[in-house]
């Protein structure tokens, strides 16, 4: 029996038509809809949270769910570390099925859960997938492990409800977004019903708190700043970085290509499909002088599947795996980017992410900037050479990279001291854990 085929499948006629229907599944189509009922919906949440802490009073260690989909969506290392750490805690990763109601195939699904398994393995995670061998369906971990603790790396309804943040607003949930918010998609980022109802939302900077104060429909008041946990490695004396860059015959420049996912829609951010062909091309030209690493991002192939098909996809994305100078990179890329000399990118989140190494990156561009990014990613986005054609991609590489002429070193090196530093001198996991005890204690740190 299929690991998903429990799941029901739709196939999304339209956007417009996938909402409806899965807000039929969650049963909120009214609720999320009407903004007083919105807004009381969030408050009474807020309230059975403060009472659920009551639960851990008086227990000697807490047991902790993290919720995991995709690889990419993991942020929370040092988290999960801190508590495997602590006698206070007992925390573990529960693997789900992401995409649950877009009618991506069993195959291609059934690989995503494979490689997440062996993404948490890795780490030496403990973890579980809650599903049902004898029965054939997945089950409900509230009932199965009773969680006091309940961490999500997806703030999206592409999981079965019972895995949502909704399901569990009688436990302390928490939230950290997989990627630094630096788009102008207030409501995704700070709006989202997952989002409004979280016990806890950890923030990276001041700025970002700002914003959720301003659009959020819970005005904020479960959000705390403590700077962005998915980069404390890069924070950290005590990280030891693998060696994951391909062996070469001799030393080369190495560059990142990580195009993002958005080939398609009214936000549409991606520049792959314009500039696939070409970076297949400039990775031939440079092959006895730079090596390059191909990190798409972890939905881009569920969409090129879409678009081209599954045959076609699969060609391309192999011959980045096969080329002498080149490499494919489809899971964490903390020891990619240390290892690295520049990247190339249109990725959300990588335009603040990759700022943490100090190092030169071109961001390619689609569309205007001021459209695009929030005024902290326009911040970020500064740091970064811009470019549209194979010229100034052959340019960035040529000059910045291989030949040193590199003006943006200062200014990157101010951003980071001023926005990426420890805040308040603690580590990001430091102080995720310290806002957890002061809830369980009775304290809101926002009070």
């Amino acid at each position: 029996m299929s690991l998903i085929g429990t799941l029901k499948k739709m196939n999304a006629e339209s956007p417009l038509l996938y909402d409806l229907k899965v807000s039929f599944i969650y049963h909120d189509i009214i609720r999320t809809h009407v903004p007083f009922l919105y807004r009381s919906w969030i408050a009474r949440s807020r309230r059975r949270t403060m009472e659920g802490l009551r639960r851990m009073e008086n227990k000697s260690c807490r047991e902790v769910a993290f919720i995991l989909a995709v690889p990419g969506m993991w942020k929370l290392d040092y988290v999960f570390k801190a508590m495997q750490e602590s006698e206070a805690y007992h925390p573990y990763v529960v693997i789900i099925p992401y995409t649950a109601f877009k009618g991506y195939s069993d195959e291609e699904t059934m690989k995503t859960i494979r490689r997440t398994e062996e993404f948490v393995k890795n780490k030496g995670f403990e973890y579980v997938i809650p599903y049902n061998e004898k029965k054939g369906k997945w089950e409900d971990i509230k009932k199965t492990l009773d969680p006091d603790i309940v961490f999500f790396t997806c703030p999206y309804k592409d999981m079965a409800p019972m895995y949502h943040a909704y399901h569990f607003v009688d436990r302390l949930t928490c939230y950290v977004s997989y990627g630094f918010t630096s788009m102008k998609l207030f409501k995704n980022n700070f709006d989202k019903l997952a989002i409004n109802i979280a016990g806890c939302y950890f923030l990276e900077t001041p700025m970002h708190k700002k914003f959720a104060e301003q659009y959020s429909h819970a005005r904020g008041r479960n959000c705390y700043v403590t700077g962005y946990p998915g980069c404390e490695m890069y924070l950290r004396d005590d990280y030891m970085p693998k060696q994951v860059w391909r062996e070469q015959e001799h030393p080369k420049k190495r560059i990142i290509w990580a195009p993002h996912h958005t080939i398609e829609g009214t936000f549409s951010v991606s520049t792959f499909l314009d500039v696939c062909d070409v970076m297949i091309d400039v990775a031939k030209k440079y092959a006895d002088k730079v090596q390059f690493a191909f990190k798409p991002h972890q939905l881009l192939k569920f969409k090129l599947i879409e678009v081209w098909g599954e045959e076609r996809t699969n060609a391309y994305y192999k011959q980045w795996e096969t080329m002498s100078n080149c490499q494919l990179e489809e899971g964490d890329y903390v020891d990619l980017f240390i290892g690295s000399d520049a990247m190339m990118h249109d990725s959300c989140s990588f335009t603040t992410e990759y700022l943490y190494q100090r190092k030169p990156v071109m961001y390619l561009l689609k569309n205007n900037p001021q459209e695009v990014f929030n005024d902290f990613g326009i911040k970020s986005f500064e740091q970064h050479y811009q470019g549209r054609t194979r010229e100034e991609i052959e340019q960035f590489i040529e000059d910045v990279v291989l030949n040193g002429n590199d003006p943006k070193r200062e200014s990157r090196e101010k951003f980071f001291q001023e926005y990426l530093g420890p805040y308040n001198g603690a580590l990001p996991s430091e102080n995720i854990i310290k806002v957890i005890e002061s809830m369980i204690a009775g304290v809101d740190p926002n009070a």
